[in-house]
């Protein structure tokens, strides 16, 4: 893959202009390092491609008017919002959105939806014919509601009701659920003189019953409608039967189905029709005078023997639930036979679900093994997650090394964790989501913003860990972008990012370029081995051969070698020869060493060269010539002070941190002087730890802008 940037105007990116190569091969994993000194190019570049994935326009934040231009391509094609994916260093808020699809086992989910097919369809052949019954849409939910279970038991319930001897309640199937439990109605029935009315009207419906001929309590008209369509449903009086009915005490027979529904209609009618009962139905009718009500008191009045099921209004509403059901017995019947039959295979598969070791785990495993966190995390649902496509919920549990450990909030443990236990929680999300990504094989631009960045050093090798996993994947390019020198020869190298691979950034007024980094390995060992033939190299070797000195015992020579870095009686006295005898003894592989102008002394080769550099004027040189360029800053300073203090004694007397002795007793000698003061204050900040070099230690100098430096120096000049 090759990545080609054409960018003006993005977020504080004037030019940009470059081609990045991300093609992989046995040997090469295609990662791409970028190092970018602070205020460079990394958070620009960052939020441009931000902006690509969000499918947002790019602009420039500070000068608005200035026309932008973003012009990404990859393989010569205009790049999408799905080939990219960028990591910010750190967001705090930020959570996978897609954690779900890591919880899914794939093979479990298959057989479980292939279990439950056959049920599927059977629940929604009932379901659809409840929902036209009762014109309730939700009537799943109805009915666990009714029966105090949860939605995800509906099968469960209505195998448990299948089994169970339940009354003939078909007569209420005839009724919409929405019209028999009216919710002003139910507010009204709720309350006290409604509810006082309802009772007496009952009471008085019971004792018109006792004192029937036909009907009683215990056989009411609605038991003996049931009777009735049960005697109708088997044939009864088809095959000539008949049943003999006590009237009055005297028994009266019934052969037809007509004359025996009138003679219970005629039961029926008496009691409805009695002054008594009318009375109190009036009362109750009296009620259901306002607009919301007012359907509900044209049903009831045609309907008079329903009102007493109110009275108990839960049960009511499971006696029609159930009427619906029984209208629709084959349906129900068919369901409950397919759901049992799968109810074991369904079990043992939610048995395993529960137990189900899955993608997410894994890389929460290998996290913890690579971080050093106080904190677990658990999914409470898990085979729902699995089975069912729940959102996961996530369980924090916090240990803070006592022995005892407390399940926590997200928010709780934000609080309670300490900063870099936040970032490593961070990293933890944004593992989940690069897992999901390397599962749904999308080639994937991933660019990464310093996700090391305020780590230690055992968790900032962990990421890199993470990021070589990372880079293995066949479809992931790696674009990382870092202000961490250390960090990016880290990536580079463990990471096997090729030669051209290896980037640094260097900003100018005319725009960004993004160039090679001329030191793949060592940089020590690179001028060690042209002190001859590069005065570069030769001068800049000085820091660092006085730190071997000191650290191998060569008193003599770290001492020669420090009056180059700070002005002594001495300084301009050491020539080159002296140099070479030096180095010759330092570096030991460097014994036959024999440089050029050997006469000339070392102190004018420093000028000479911060002069050319000066006069070259280069947006970024070298390392070496920056490291030149702050000796001479620092010999420049000193000089200076040392004419203006004049007092070879007190000069005498400092042993160490002559810069800032000297700087303490020129601001008390000179108080006034503020403008030199500022300027020498200025080498104070800039010069100390880039003059004192190691090998871990020359990042701050790279960070610095080499104009700052040519401006450094030629005021110090002046003085």
């Amino acid at each position: 893959m090759r990545l080609k940037l054409e960018l003006s105007n993005c977020y504080g990116i004037n030019q940009l202009s470059k081609e990045l190569d991300f093609t992989k091969s046995a040997d090469n994993n295609g990662v791409n390092s970028l190092y970018a000194p602070n205020g460079t190019l990394k958070t620009s570049l960052a939020k441009t491609f931000k902006d690509v994935e969000a499918n947002k326009p790019t602009k420039d934040l500070i000068f608005s008017d200035r026309a932008t231009n973003r012009d990404i391509k990859i393989n010569s094609i205009d790049i999408t919002a799905k080939q990219v994916m960028v990591i910010d260093s750190y967001n705090e808020s930020y959570s996978s959105k897609q954690i779900s699809t890591l919880l899914v086992n794939d093979v479990l989910k298959q057989q479980y939806e292939t279990a439950l097919n056959q049920v599927s369809a059977k629940r929604e052949l009932l379901l659809k014919a409840l929902v036209k019954l009762s014109g309730k849409r939700d009537i799943a939910a109805l009915i666990c509601e009714a029966f105090s279970r949860q939605e995800k038991s509906l099968l469960e319930l209505l195998t448990d009701l299948s089994q169970q001897n339940i009354p003939d309640y078909t007569r209420f199937s005839e009724f919409k659920f929405s019209v028999l439990f009216n919710p002003k109605v139910l507010e009204l029935i709720s309350s006290g003189d409604f509810s006082q009315e309802l009772a007496e009207y009952v009471n008085t419906y019971d004792q018109l019953i006792q004192r029937s001929s036909v009907l009683s309590k215990t056989f009411n008209h609605q038991k003996a409608g049931v009777v009735s369509k049960n005697l109708t449903e088997t044939g009864f009086f088809n095959a000539s039967h008949s049943v003999n009915i006590s009237v009055d005490g005297v028994k009266q027979e019934v052969a037809s189905k007509e004359e025996f529904n009138r003679l219970l209609q005629e039961e029926q009618d008496k009691v409805l029709q009695s002054p008594e009962l009318k009375e109190k139905f009036s009362r109750v009718d009296g009620k259901l005078n306002t607009k919301d009500t007012q359907e509900f008191r044209d049903f009831i009045a045609e309907h008079q023997e329903l009102l007493p099921e109110y009275q108990n209004l839960t049960e009511f509403k499971k006696s029609v639930i159930l009427g619906y059901l029984q209208s629709q017995q084959n349906y129900w019947d068919d369901l409950v036979a397919t759901f049992k039959q799968n109810q074991e295979l369904v079990g043992n598969i939610i048995y395993q679900a529960q137990q189900q070791k899955t993608t997410w785990e894994a890389v929460v495993e290998t996290f913890n093994k690579r971080f050093k966190v106080p904190f677990k995390l658990k999914v409470g649902n898990q085979d729902e997650v699995i089975l069912n496509g729940a959102a996961p919920a996530i369980e924090f549990e916090f240990d803070d090394g006592r022995g005892e450990s407390k399940q926590v909030s997200q928010s709780g443990l934000i609080e309670a964790l300490s900063q870099g236990e936040k970032r490593a929680l961070y990293i933890l999300n944004v593992l989940f989501e690069i897992e999901i990504r390397q599962k749904n094989t999308q080639p994937t631009l991933i660019i990464i913003d310093d996700i090391a960045d305020s780590f230690d050093y055992k968790n900032k090798y962990a990421i890199v860990e993470y990021l070589r996993d990372i880079a293995k994947v066949a479809h992931f390019s790696l674009l990382l972008l870092t202000h961490n020198f250390d960090f990016h020869r880290i990536v580079s190298s463990r990471l096997g990012a090729k030669r051209q691979n290896r980037h640094l950034a260097i900003k100018s007024s005319d725009g960004i370029i993004v160039r090679k980094e001329k030191y793949q390995k060592d940089v020590f060992s690179t001028w060690k081995q042209e002190l001859a033939n590069n005065e570069s190299y030769l001068l800049a070797s000085i820091p660092f051969a006085r730190n071997i000195a000191d650290y191998c015992g060569h008193n003599a020579h770290f001492d020669r070698l420090t009056s180059l870095l700070h002005l002594k009686e001495d300084t301009k006295e050491i020539k080159v020869s002296d140099l070479q005898a030096i180095y010759s003894e330092v570096f030991t592989d460097q014994a036959g060493l024999v440089l050029p102008d050997g006469q000339t002394p070392v102190f004018d080769k420093i000028m000479q060269q911060s002069d050319a550099l000066l006069a070259t004027n280069e947006e970024s040189p070298e390392l070496e010539c920056k490291v030149i360029l702050a000796m001479a800053i620092r010999l420049r300073a000193e000089e200076f002070m040392i004419s203006q203090i004049a007092d070879p004694k007190f000069l005498e007397g400092i042993t160490s941190n002559q810069t800032r002795e000297l700087f303490d007793k020129y601001v008390n000698m000179f108080s006034t002087e503020t403008e030199i003061i500022n300027l020498l204050d200025q080498v104070n900040l800039m010069t100390p730890e880039n003059i004192h070099l190691n090998s871990f230690m020359y990042e701050p100098i790279l960070d610095m802008s080499a104009h700052n430096l040519y401006q450094l120096y030629e005021q110090v000049k002046q003085l």
